[in-house]
């Protein structure tokens, strides 16, 4: 694996990052709309699917390519900065290093176009 995965704790890091991110958008009052009448136990799947390969994990994810996923929901830049702010946010918060949050982040900003059709 790669130090940026195990950084942010490898999968049970992720599995809990993943949870503490999900509640705090679902409570957004900005981005809690988006996920709505979502089946969000199958989301958080993908989602740690997802961020394990995207910070250098197992390649583990087989879900739809970003922008089929996201390609009718409208995401905003600011939106999308919300979303990344707030998973840096989580993670910091479960302690991880702010240099690796940080890298998190830049990583997160290389899907920016796929995600952002607003």
């Amino acid at each position: 694996m790669t130090e940026l995965y195990d950084e942010v704790g490898g999968p049970d890091g992720v599995r809990t990052a993943v949870a503490v991110f999900y509640g705090r958008v679902t409570a957004d009052d900005e981005l809690g709309a988006w996920f709505e009448g979502i089946d969000l136990e199958r989301l958080k799947a993908h989602q740690r699917a997802f961020l394990a390969a995207a910070f250098g994990g197992p390649q583990l994810f087989s879900g739809r390519s970003l922008s089929e996923a996201h390609g009718g929901l409208e995401i905003t830049d600011a939106a999308f900065d919300r979303l990344v702010q707030t998973l840096c946010t989580s993670l910091a918060d479960l302690g991880v290093r702010q240099e690796a949050v940080t890298r998190v982040a830049e990583r997160l900003e290389g899907a920016r176009a796929e995600v952002v059709t607003a």
